[in-house]
């Protein structure tokens, strides 16, 4: 793609000068109606929906970084705020929003979770709220629909556990992982010393982020908080871990499953590492190193846990805040995958 010494090439089209921190920003997933969008969503202060105006002057493919290295990209245009969501009668003083996900067989709704212990799901064309449950004990900090549905949806939080719900019905929820009890002998009477469950959970680790696999429905990733260990959860097998991934040697940041690849994820962190997961290939060996110019060498980054070391490892100049795969699209139909990655004021393209 372009010139491979270069690879991507960003121009910055469009942007929005927001009160609030922004915690997730997402376009319009595809649909049957539509294959391309100029829809935009974030979470923040408020669940808000932006537009992307239509550029003055038509965008070269912005990839061939020497054909435009000449080139003065035109001012950017401001993105088109749409809507402001509010459930509350007194929007100025409702609780932020800490994630947001839009779902993919249904892109009218999309979920948002908030440190008010709710989610929310909401219907975009009505702009309005659907429905609102309290999710956990304490904030949540993520929240994803499962794949193939537009009524299972999983939620993460400051309680440590991560927890599954089905609209249909919503007096029951399912909790997939929570932190173990310590195993105690039944014949004995409890110790008065003896932590009970809520004790535990009260110190147990927020859960920050968490991502639901694209392909595969039943599988789920998630970190806790100051932690370097990616958590695999199988939702059929609740209670603990399926598989931990053990690579990164500062704080994980961001986890998202390769929509492209089945059983592919990618992490960043604060050691400014991007790894690559593939978990249905066992990886013994080093992890192979992939370099700003996009090729792919051997290097030592990571170590084998349960078989499982990262497949290739990216180094970034930054801690890494946040990583995403590009869908497939032209860049990716001509071979490989294409990582977008966040870290100190950049945005980086990386080719896997």
């Amino acid at each position: 793609v372009g010139q491979p010494q270069w690879g991507l090439e960003y121009s910055k089209v469009a942007e929005a000068t927001c009160a609030y921190p922004v915690t997730r920003i997402l376009w319009e997933p595809p649909s049957s109606q539509k294959n391309s969008t100029d829809l935009l969503a974030t979470s923040g202060d408020h669940l808000r929906l932006w537009s992307l105006p239509q550029p003055t002057t038509p965008h070269s493919s912005n990839l061939n970084r020497s054909a435009t290295a000449n080139i003065r990209d035109p001012a950017p245009q401001k993105l088109q705020p749409l809507a402001l969501l509010s459930n509350s009668k007194t929007p100025e003083h409702t609780a932020p929003l800490t994630s947001l996900d839009w779902n993919q067989l249904s892109p009218k709704l999309i979920i948002t979770s908030s440190i008010d212990t709710t989610c929310t799901i909401w219907d975009i064309p009505t702009l309005t709220a659907k429905t609102q449950l309290i999710a956990h004990d304490k904030e949540v900090f993520d929240v994803r629909f499962c794949a193939g549905s537009v009524d299972v949806f999983v939620s993460c939080g400051a309680d440590g556990s991560v927890r599954m719900f089905d609209l249909r019905s919503l007096e029951h929820s399912t909790i997939i992982y929570e932190p173990a009890e310590k195993s105690a002998d039944k014949s004995q009477s409890p110790s008065a010393s003896s932590p009970t469950k809520s004790q535990m959970m009260s110190q147990a680790p927020p859960l920050l982020r968490l991502a639901a696999s694209p392909h595969d429905a039943h599988l789920l990733a998630t970190f806790a908080s100051d932690s370097n260990v990616i958590r695999i959860l199988d939702v059929r097998q609740p209670g603990q871990a399926l598989l931990e991934l053990k690579g990164h040697q500062g704080n994980l940041n961001s986890i998202e499953w390769n929509p492209n690849r089945r059983g592919m994820l990618a992490s960043g962190a604060d050691d400014s590492h991007v790894l690559i997961w593939d978990l249905l290939n066992s990886q013994g060996q080093a992890a192979p190193v992939l370099n700003g110019n996009g090729n792919i060498s051997q290097g030592q980054q990571g170590g084998d846990v349960q078989g499982k070391s990262p497949s290739a490892s990216w180094k970034c100049e930054y801690e890494v805040a946040n990583v995403s795969w590009a869908p497939q699209s032209a860049l990716t139909g001509q071979g490989g995958d294409w990582l977008g990655v966040c870290a100190g004021r950049g945005v980086w393209g990386v080719k896997v």
